[in-house]
Parts: C-alpha cells; sequence; structure tokens
C-alpha cells in the first residue's frame, strides 16, 4: 500500500471520530501524518506544516489536513 493511501485511511479514521494511538482529536486540530502516524498536532495549518517537514522536507511525502467532520460533494 502506498503512503499517500495508508495517509488517507488515516485521516479519515480520525475525522470520523476513530482515536488513533490512544488520542482523540477535536474538531478545528490539523494533524500531520507521516507513513500513517501522527507526527504533530497543531492549532494552525503552518504549524502542523512545519513540524512535518522538520522531520521529513521531502514534499511529496505526509499528509497535513484539519479534523473536521466528512463533507459531501453534491453535482447537480
Amino acid at each position: 500500500m502506498k503512503e499517500i493511501d495508508i495517509n488517507q485511511r488515516v485521516s479519515e479514521e480520525i475525522c470520523n471520530g476513530a482515536m488513533c494511538n490512544g488520542k482523540q482529536f477535536r474538531a478545528g486540530d490539523w494533524i500531520a501524518l507521516l507513513d500513517g502516524k501522527v507526527v504533530a498536532v497543531a492549532g494552525d495549518l503552518d504549524r502542523a506544516l512545519r513540524s512535518l517537514r522538520a522531520l521529513d522536507p521531502d514534499p511529496r511525502r505526509g499528509m497535513v489536513f484539519e479534523v473536521g467532520p466528512p463533507v459531501t460533494d453534491v453535482i447537480r
């Protein structure tokens, strides 16, 4: 499984209210993932991204997302 797929699965679990490594996250938290592991939790995008890039400067690696409910796109 590719890293992006692993990160996507973990991000969906977190946004759906699942705990990750025994921690519950709140709506509005910014989470940085690397290889499917939470490497930072921050109050804003910039801090989460800086934390991720401090661990791995490669922009093709990792994921940063804001915890919130899933959003469904409607096409009319």
